[in-house]
């Protein structure tokens, strides 16, 4: 006879674990005697006790979190300014190695592009200034030498006037022009 063709109703159940009260009992400490109740009653204070050990440990991960992103920000203070500084923060806790080296990339990029300054502007020491010129008629008569000077400063001035009026332009600039033609001469 064909055997038959029809589904098999009943499944293979999962073997139940069973679970071994007594040697629970000897894990927490009870002794055999003890009911169920003194066994959930030590149990949740056992969970409960482990639930605060995992908010202490959860809020020192936190704090560490939130010092290292702080030092990384810092360090990086002068790529980031305070308005995306909580975009960093987030990508910092994502990925850090990957958002130091965005920033250590961002940083070189601005050494690069950085405008260069203006090279300090030096005096020279009086002992090495060009040597005056002076004739033995200045030494002699020093005030006909000062008075030529300051009849070449006001001719410059002067002339630095009326170039700055008829040509409509700034008075440095009509200046430079007046020193040239004045010096020429």
């Amino acid at each position: 006879m064909p055997e038959s063709t029809a589904p098999k109703t009943e499944a293979a159940a999962p073997e139940e674990t069973r679970v071994d009260i007594a040697q629970i009992k000897t894990m927490v400490n009870l002794p055999e005697t003890a009911s169920d109740v003194e066994l959930i009653t030590v149990l949740v204070n056992l969970i409960a006790n482990l639930q605060e050990k995992y908010e202490g440990v959860l809020q020192d991960a936190v704090a560490m979190e939130d010092a290292l992103t702080n030092r990384v920000i810092q360090d990086f203070g002068d790529v980031i300014d305070e308005a995306h500084a909580p975009f960093w923060k987030e990508q910092i806790l994502q990925n850090r190695s990957a958002a130091i080296d965005a920033l250590a990339a961002l940083r070189e990029r601005v050494k690069t592009e950085a405008v260069p300054a203006e090279p300090p502007r030096t005096i020279p020491l009086r002992n090495r200034l060009a040597a005056i010129e002076r004739t033995v008629a200045s030494v002699a008569n020093p005030a006909d030498a000062s008075r030529a000077v300051q009849s070449a400063a006001s001719a410059i001035r002067n002339r630095a006037h009326e170039i700055a009026k008829t040509q409509n332009i700034p008075f440095i600039t009509a200046f430079a022009r007046a020193e040239k033609e004045i010096t020429k001469e």
